[in-house]
C-alpha cells in the first residue's frame, strides 16, 4: 500500500502490525510517512521518533521518504512545521544537521517551512548573516566561517590527512589576505582548503558563486600514458584537440598535474589522472598554484603529430559546471563501442560470436524509461535464451550516484557466474570507477571471481564518501563535503585502490584511432577459453 501510495489504505494494517511487532522499526518508518502523507502530523512525530529509537531504518524505494536517521529527523522538523511548532520544528532541524544532513541548501525554501522560513532564527540555522554595513572583506570572512562551520559538521572525519592546528592555519591564513585577494582567488584559496581534506567527494562548483564564478579554457585535457592530450574543444578551437601539451606557461605538463593534487582532494593518485586535466583547465587556479602569473590569457605550447612544437595564446570562456567531464567522442569518426553511448546510463549489446555480452554502466541512476532492475531482469533473460558464456561490465565512464539501487545488478552478475561455470565475468574498470561504481566493484571482487581489466580504480574499497552540500550565504558557492564512511570490504582492508588483474592502460594514440585494448584484451581471453572447449 505504501509503494503505491496508497497511505490512508496502509495506516489501519500498520497501526495492528506496529501493536504485534513493536520492535521493528521499519513498520514505524512507513506508518510515520503515511500519517505525513495524510497531514496527520503529530502521530508522525510519535512514531517517527519511535523509529529512530530502534536505530532507524535502511528502507530505500518508498516514495517521499529516505531511510538514513538523518533524514527522519528532517521529517520530524517538517512535521513539527506543519503542525505549527515552529521552537522544535528548529530544534529538530538542528538535530538533522548534527548528524550530517546532506541536503541543507535545498532545505531552506520548503513549502513545510513557509510559515516561518523568513523568520531570522530560522535563517541563522542556514547560515544566514545579514551582511548590510559589512565591508566586502568582512563579508567574505563571515563566508569563510560558515564553511569552517560546514566542514565541521559534515565531514565524516576532517583531519584524517591534516591535523586541527594546520586547518586552523589554513583559514585564518586566508582571512588574514582577504583584502589582497580578488573573488576569484578567494574560490581558488577555499578550494585549496577542501582539497587539504584528502578524500575524493569534497569539491567546489567552481561556476556557482555570484562573486567569483571561475571561467575555463575553450579546451578539454586528459592525460593518456604517453602525455596529456587536449580532446575536447570549443567552438573555433577544434584543430587544437590531438595535440599534445608541452608547457603550461613555462611549467611542464606532468609538474603542472602533480601541482593540482592542492587544490585536489583525492581519494588516491588515479584521481589525479583523472581530475587534475580538470583543474589545469581552469584559469583561476592555475594562478593560484603558480603555474601562470595573467588569467587573461594563457599560454600553452603545444606539440603536434609531427613533433611541431608551437605556443598557443588561449583566453578563458564562461561556462556552466554540470559534472567532471568524461572523455569525449571522438570528432568526425566512427566511434568505438566504449566510447558510443557514455551518455546513456546503462545499456548492452550481444557479441553472439564470442559467446558474449557487452554491458556499459555508466551512471548509477535510474532511467525514466527503465529502472536499472528492469534493465538486469532483460540482461538475465538476453543471456539466457543467447547461451551468453562471457559478461563484460564496463565500468570506466562510471563516477558513481545512488549506491542504494547497485543490489540488482551485483545479483545479476552472481547469477551470472553461477549459471555459467564455463564462462567468465570481465569488469573493465579504471580511474573514473570512483564512489558507488567503487562500492559496486568491490562487491563484485568479493563474490565473483571476475576478471579485471583495465587501470586501478578511482577509490578505495573503504572510503569516505557520500557528498553533504554546501552554500556559502555572501558568495553563494556551493559545493559538496563527505559525510559518511563506507566499509565495503574488509575493515582491514587499507588499498588504495583495487588493481586489475589485466592492466591495460589507453594511449594517446589508441584514444584518437577509434582502439579500446582494453575490450580487445577481453575478446582475445574470451577467444582463447573458447578454443580450448
Amino acid at each position: 500500500m505504501v509503494k503505491i501510495e496508497k497511505w490512508e489504505k496502509a495506516i489501519p494494517i500498520l497501526e495492528s502490525l506496529t501493536l504485534q511487532y513493536p520492535n521493528d522499526a521499519d513498520l514505524f518508518y512507513v506508518l510515520g510517512l503515511s500519517y505525513y502523507e495524510t497531514e496527520q502530523f503529530k502521530n508522525a512525530v510519535i512514531v517517527l521518533k519511535k523509529t529512530l529509537e530502534s536505530g532507524g531504518t535502511i528502507l530505500t524505494d518508498i516514495p517521499t521518504g529516505s531511510a538514513p536517521s538523518n533524514d527522519i529527523m528532517i521529517k520530524i522538523a517538517k512535521a513539527y512545521a506543519e503542525d505549527g511548532d515552529k521552537e522544535n520544528a528548529l530544534l529538530w532541524l538542528k538535530k538533522g544537521f548534527a548528524s550530517r544532513y546532506d541536503e541543507k541548501p535545498f532545505l531552506k525554501g520548503d513549502p513545510a517551512f513557509k510559515s516561518f522560513n523568513e523568520d531570522e532564527e530560522f535563517q541563522q540555522v542556514f547560515g544566514y548573516r545579514s551582511h548590510l554595513g559589512l565591508s566586502r572583506g568582512e563579508s567574505w570572512v563571515s563566508d569563510i566561517d560558515y564553511l569552517e562551520e560546514q566542514i565541521l559538521e559534515l565531514h565524516y572525519n576532517p583531519f584524517h590527512s591534516m591535523s586541527k592546528t594546520d586547518f586552523d592555519k589554513k583559514i585564518l591564513g586566508l582571512k588574514s589576505e582577504i583584502d589582497s585577494f580578488s573573488d576569484e582567488q578567494i574560490i581558488v584559496e577555499l578550494m585549496k582548503i577542501l582539497g587539504s581534506l584528502g578524500n575524493g567527494h569534497n569539491l567546489i562548483i567552481p561556476t556557482s558563486p555570484n562573486k567569483g564564478a571561475l571561467r575555463k579554457l575553450p579546451v578539454q585535457f586528459y592525460q593518456f600514458n604517453d602525455g596529456l592530450f587536449i580532446v575536447g574543444a570549443e567552438k573555433g578551437f577544434e584543430k587544437w584537440i590531438g595535440h599534445q601539451v608541452e608547457l603550461i606557461g613555462n611549467t611542464t605538463a606532468e609538474d603542472a598535474l602533480q601541482k593540482t593534487n592542492a587544490v585536489n582532494a583525492r581519494d588516491n593518485d588515479m584521481q589525479t589522472l583523472w581530475l587534475g586535466p580538470y583543474y589545469l583547465g581552469l584559469p583561476d587556479v592555475l594562478q593560484g598554484l603558480g603555474i601562470v602569473e595573467n588569467t587573461d590569457q594563457v599560454t600553452i605550447t603545444l606539440k603536434d603529430s609531427n613533433e611541431k612544437s608551437q605556443k598557443v595564446i588561449m583566453d578563458p570562456v564562461s561556462w556552466n559546471f554540470s559534472g567532471f567531464p568524461k572523455m569525449p567522442k571522438l570528432i568526425n569518426k566512427e566511434q568505438p563501442i566504449f566510447l558510443s553511448k557514455i551518455e546513456d546510463p546503462y545499456w548492452y549489446k550481444l557479441i553472439p560470436e564470442n559467446k558474449s555480452i557487452y554491458v556499459q554502466f555508466n551512471a548509477v541512476t535510474q532511467k525514466e524509461a527503465q529502472s536499472l532492475e528492469a534493465f538486469t531482469i532483460e540482461l538475465r533473460s538476453q543471456t539466457s535464451k543467447n547461451d551468453i558464456q562471457h559478461l563484460i561490465l564496463d565500468l570506466r565512464h562510471n563516477h558513481g550516484g545512488n549506491g542504494s539501487i547497485l543490489p540488482p545488478m551485483l545479483k545479476t552478475i552472481i547469477n551470472f557466474e553461477l549459471m555459467n561455470p564455463g564462462g567468465n565475468v570481465f569488469v573493465l574498470m579504471g580511474r573514473e570507477t570512483f564512489s558507488a561504481a567503487q562500492n559496486l566493484l568491490t562487491d563484485i571482487t568479493k563474490y565473483t571471481n571476475a576478471i579485471l581489466v583495465g587501470e586501478p580504480s578511482g577509490s578505495k574499497p573503504n572510503h569516505i564518501g557520500e557528498a553533504g552540500w554546501f552554500k556559502l550565504p555572501y558568495s553563494g558557492l556551493m559545493g559538496l563535503i563527505s559525510t559518511q564512511f563506507h566499509q565495503t570490504s574488509k575493515a582491514e582492508d587499507n588499498r588504495k585502490w583495487i588493481a586489475p588483474h589485466i592492466p591495460v592502460n589507453l594511449s594517446s594514440t589508441d584514444y584518437f584511432n577509434g582502439n579500446d585494448k582494453a575490450l580487445d584484451t577481453v575478446m582475445k581471453v574470451i577467444q582463447t577459453t573458447e578454443s580450448r572447449k
